[in-house]
């Protein structure tokens, strides 16, 4: 990765975890969040995790993705939620109405606090997302294999997070 991107996507990183100290979370609930946030963006840079993520299973072409965190918007915000078990956390779609989309993102309902774990995907690119276009979504028919394609590439429990989505 270039080093004007490098330090762009840290500054990203940085960013969100500036976010989550800021949003008065429980310590238990911050410290699970923002680990959580150290562990995808440091996944999205992997080789390993970007092929199993997106080549193994679904063909994408990942080698072509301009910067690391791009493409992650689904998967990353799946397996947040049902990594963090919190209903507190909604899961939010832009659909294709937006030139750029679809895409991903989480919401923070008690602070009404949006969380977008590859937010920079499109800053990188100049654009603004517009998150007023959200709509609340259930993780669709392939939420597990997709969880587990991303969490399993990136080293992480995949089977706890399964057993969260398949409780409710």
């Amino acid at each position: 990765m270039k080093k004007e991107n490098l330090n762009a996507y840290e500054n990203a990183t940085q960013g969100l975890l500036r976010k989550l100290e800021s949003m008065n979370l429980p310590l238990r609930e911050r410290l699970q969040a923002k680990n959580l946030t150290l562990l995808f963006r440091d996944s999205f840079k992997l080789g390993r995790v970007q092929h199993d993520t997106f080549y193994s299973e679904i063909g994408y072409n990942y080698k072509k993705f301009p910067y690391p965190s791009y493409g992650f918007c689904r998967a990353s915000s799946f397996s947040f939620l049902a990594i963090m078990n919190n209903s507190d956390w909604k899961l939010m779609y832009i659909d294709k109405i937006w030139t750029y989309g679809p895409h991903f993102f989480i919401l923070h309902a008690p602070s009404d606090t949006i969380f977008d774990l590859t937010f920079d995907q499109y800053a990188y690119n100049g654009l603004d997302i517009p998150y007023d276009l959200g709509r609340p979504v259930q993780m669709d028919y392939d939420a597990k294999n997709t969880i587990t394609r991303f969490l399993n590439a990136a080293g992480l429990d995949f089977m706890q997070a399964i057993k969260n989505i398949e409780k409710d």
